[in-house]
């Protein structure tokens, strides 16, 4: 039978055996940081032996460029404790005994012993997991990429149909009937929108590829800089905004305000029926860490389509209603996903709608 090797005294067989079987990895660290139990699986992963690695500190198992700062982010974890699921979203590497480097996914979870803070670790190699997403994500790119190349050259062709359908209208207007000049409104139309639409694709390409950049973020300032662009825009509305206090976030600036934008141009927009129209901005409660929402009372939605909000070219009014290509709330899941976050929507059809979003954290790049 397996046998698990450890410092503790565990007096029940059945819990030995069955951490020594555990599929994962298992180890539990005390609050000095000392490993105390080791099983088969971790020993597999990581090139020890289980009697090897007890006693040792936890860092032996970090990255060498990543031990120094090891201990504070240890320390920070068990003066407030607390689960953490695996697959959070953390990239996280664990060092082998030869000194080659794992991507692992890793469980924490608190644990009292006889008297003793521990802390458990489940951990899982990820190497399969990790090549799969790098191999998705290059195919994104390329993906992206041939999109901005046909948007990019789209635009010129565009620009000569509008140019002559201008000129017809501009030239010869008096040489032509009225169902002439209808049909070339329309062709101008019809290309105004296509510009519209090749501008809107390239910016959602460009979010994709843009680099991150995290750093502290006024919400409250990306708002009132677009709700005065709004304003210019549109001086015969009356919309009161409304902010809650400390909405600094963890972001990058330009992509989230990107996303503001288009979630107050939303808003704007499905508001335009109300004599006085009401935005709210805020952080959000009862979802996974920090949320964030815009609410609006506009003309709302039926919640059973609120999965197709954010696909591209997905509309839930018709354009003669409501103007628009379709891309702006792409653009806005695009932006929050890039920053490991997630945006949803709920609404009630003529009673408004609110959008939430979450940010997710920095990625840590070591083993906790």
């Amino acid at each position: 039978m397996l046998a698990v090797s450890t410092s503790l005294e565990l007096p029940d067989a059945v819990l030995r055996d069955l951490v020594a079987a555990a599929p994962d990895g298992v180890l539990v660290v005390d609050r000095n940081g000392t490993i105390v139990l080791a099983n088969p699986e971790i020993a597999r992963l990581t090139g020890w032996t289980p009697a090897e690695l007890l006693g040792q500190p936890v860092e032996v198992l970090v990255p060498t460029a990543q031990r120094a700062g090891h201990g504070a982010q240890r320390e920070a974890y068990v003066a407030a404790p607390h689960s953490r699921p695996m697959g959070s979203g953390l990239r996280l590497v664990a060092t082998r005994r030869d000194g080659v480097e794992l991507p692992v996914e890793i469980m924490l979870a608190p644990m009292q012993h006889a008297g003793q803070a521990l802390t458990v670790a489940f951990v899982r190699d990820a190497t399969e997991r990790h090549r799969h997403e790098h191999a998705l994500e290059a195919l994104n790119r390329e993906l992206e990429a041939f999109s901005y190349s046909v948007a990019h050259d789209l635009r010129a062709p565009l620009r000569s149909i509008d140019g002559f359908a201008r000129a017809l209208l501009e030239d010869h207007a008096a040489q032509l009937d009225e169902v002439g000049r209808d049909h070339l409104e329309r062709v101008h139309a019809a290309a105004t929108r296509m510009g519209a639409l090749i501008d809107d694709l390239m910016v959602l390409g460009r979010v994709s590829r843009a680099e991150l950049h995290r750093e502290p973020v006024d919400l409250a300032r990306l708002v009132r800089a677009a709700e005065a662009r709004l304003r210019r825009s549109h001086p015969e509305r009356v919309v009161k905004v409304e902010l809650d206090p400390e909405l600094t976030v963890d972001a990058d600036p330009r992509l989230l305000a990107l996303a503001i934008d288009n979630l107050l141009d939303n808003a704007w927009k499905f508001t335009r029926r109300r004599p006085l129209a009401h935005i709210h901005v805020g952080r959000g409660v009862g979802c996974d860490g920090e949320c964030y929402f815009v609410r609006d009372d506009g003309v709302g939605f039926d919640p059973a389509l609120a999965t197709r909000l954010f696909a591209p070219f997905e509309r839930l009014h018709p354009a003669r209603d409501f103007e628009g290509t379709g891309i702006g709330l792409a653009t806005v899941a695009r932006v929050i996903h890039r920053h490991g976050g997630r945006v949803w929507a709920d609404a009630t059809p003529g009673g408004g709608a609110t959008f939430h979003f979450t940010l997710g954290r920095e990625p840590a790049r070591t083993i906790p």
